[in-house]
């Protein structure tokens, strides 16, 4: 029999009856460090302040975020580690579906009434499996997925009771270091024994990494057909469609989604985003409308959610509500240099809007100045919403500079530039867009050609300086930070140790982790650096 009396457990209910009455059934098993919470941002911020052990969370929390959501989020930020055992409690006999569908899933379920017993025996098999899995933990923690595979398949050969388990971790990190053809011999080969969906997803992840694009959309429609509720499929075959330009197609597969499961606000945003670049301003409204209706009770709520449903109203001629949303959300969230900024920005849009040329333009004003004095880096459509501001109020130059730094970031982005033409059509000025984003597309690629050229003749504190430069001055174009990065790496590799430099390329691959770490050139440029770091004795997370 396991040993828990060193455990330390959340229980997460909304009812305070039932956190006592779990509190007592795990202090039959001894465990005496246990905690209640009795909301998901309680919770959140516990877990925050703390490492637990174990976290038992109820299903249905009342008002605001459920326990699937509240998973999703501990998961996908990072705020609890694989060793954590996290059991969902529920009443529902349906919940199995719901479980066996989700991409994040609990590791495990209880349903509601259950003994000492029961929850006894579901801890020590997840602890179980999670000691299994140990070794292979460890090695994701150091950033070595590739020892991660083998150690799997060492696992594999010792034919563990957790076979599958380590055969769909194996399958996602063999697509996590680009070995595609791998993964798919593997989900072949779990598909033809059993058609599981996870396994299906993961064979269209192949197929579309190898530019199989037409097999992947094949096998996604399948698995929807197969198993409507299984979202990730869904998200991936519109994904696809995204790829391909049939935006109105790909909507209507997101819809389909949130149809099925409408309390995922990630998904709301991009039926909302998708909906707004076809022009469906209706639908647009209503996904970001329960973004943030419903995002009142989520940790992760963002500005960003009443600046999208702000510029709809807006779009639609409705300045009132427009500005009414600008103004709650001025009393939800802190007044942060970013938060003003933003905020500035669609406010003079409005402003302009409603024919108050002088409130436009002081909130114009007040963004540039956020902006120049803070140093601040705005999303792509805030940094188009600014330079629109600017053309709209007279401010012509600030307007080109602007367009010049966003196609600077961006020169390889189709979408941005569409963005950017779009942009410059409405203030009138469509004539000039194609000599604007070719110009600033010349100029960057011009830099980087230059940057890249000095390396390979050598001159890599020539390229460095050129490269960390444009880096800065462009944070978010990822082409450079990548090059800049590689230098950086390639002359602590060739001329010895450089602290400094390589806590450059470190900080320069994080900032782009989020958005581009899927591709081919970042994962191998984070590789070498990896292993340059090991060259040196240094671990490198």
């Amino acid at each position: 029999m396991m040993d828990f009396t060193k455990k330390r457990v959340l229980i997460i209910d909304d009812s305070s009856a039932m956190c006592a009455s779990l509190k007592h059934t795990l202090g039959n098993l001894g465990i005496g460090k246990c905690e209640t919470s009795n909301s998901g941002n309680e919770a959140i911020f516990r877990i925050r302040q703390r490492e637990f052990d174990i976290i038992v969370c109820d299903y249905c929390l009342g008002e605001g975020s459920d326990g699937q959501q509240i998973l999703e989020q501990l998961r996908k930020s990072s705020l609890i580690s694989p060793s954590v055992a996290f059991l969902m409690v529920t009443a529902e006999r349906g919940y199995e579906k719901v479980v066996s569908c989700a991409e994040l899933a609990p590791d495990d379920y209880l349903l509601k009434p259950f003994t000492p017993e029961t929850i006894r025996l579901r801890l020590e098999r997840v602890f179980e499996k999670k000691e299994t899995f140990k070794v292979v933990y460890e090695l994701l923690a150091q950033g070595n997925s590739a020892g991660a595979i083998v150690e799997c398949d060492r696992l594999l050969d010792l034919k563990n009771k957790f076979a599958i388990d380590l055969i769909r971790m194996k399958g996602e990190l063999l697509i996590s270091l680009d070995r595609h053809e791998e993964a798919r011999v593997l989900y072949e080969q779990v598909i033809s024994a059993r058609a599981i969906p996870w396994a299906k997803i993961g064979l269209a992840k192949t197929l579309s990494m190898a530019g199989m694009v037409e097999e992947a959309i094949e096998i996604l429609e399948l698995a929807i057909a197969d198993t409507p509720q299984y979202l990730e499929a869904y998200d991936l075959l519109a994904k696809e469609h995204e790829t391909q330009g049939q935006t109105a197609l790909a909507q209507a597969i997101l819809e389909q989604a949130v149809e099925i499961s409408p309390q995922t606000l990630s998904r709301q945003t991009h039926v909302g985003e998708m909906a707004y670049r076809n022009g469906d301003l209706e639908k647009a409204k209503r996904a970001f409308g329960i973004v943030v209706d419903q995002g009142k009770y989520s940790f992760f709520r963002s500005p960003s959610d009443f600046i999208r449903l702000s510029k709809v109203h807006l779009d639609e001629g409705q300045q009132d509500k427009a500005l009414s949303v600008i103004a709650d959300a001025r009393k939800s969230f802190d007044k942060t240099p970013d938060f003003e900024l933003e905020t500035s920005v669609m406010e003079s849009l409005i402003y302009h809007g409603a024919s108050n040329r002088e409130a436009s333009m002081l909130a114009l004003e007040k963004a540039l100045e956020m902006k120049e004095k803070n140093g601040l880096v705005l999303p792509e459509s805030s940094h188009l919403d600014l330079a629109k501001s600017c053309f709209l109020n007279d401010k012509v130059e600030e307007g080109r500079s602007l367009v010049k730094d966003i196609v600077s970031n961006f020169y390889d982005d189709e979408k941005v530039q569409a963005m950017v033409g779009q942009m410059l059509e409405q203030v009138g000025r469509a004539e000039e867009s194609k000599e604007l984003v070719e110009n600033s597309v010349r100029d960057v690629i011009k830099l980087n050609n230059e940057g890249v050229l000095l390396a390979k003749k050598g001159d890599l504190a020539g390229a460095i300086a050129l490269l960390v430069s444009a880096a800065q001055r462009m944070p978010q174009n990822v082409q450079v930070a990548l090059n800049a990065a590689h230098a950086l790496i390639v002359d602590s590799d060739r001329n010895g140790w450089n602290e400094t430099q390589m806590d450059m390329a470190r900080y320069l691959l994080r900032e782009h982790e989020a958005k581009y770490s899927s591709l081919e050139k970042y994962k191998k440029i984070n590789g070498m650096m990896k292993e340059v770091g090991l060259k040196f004795g240094v671990n490198i997370t």
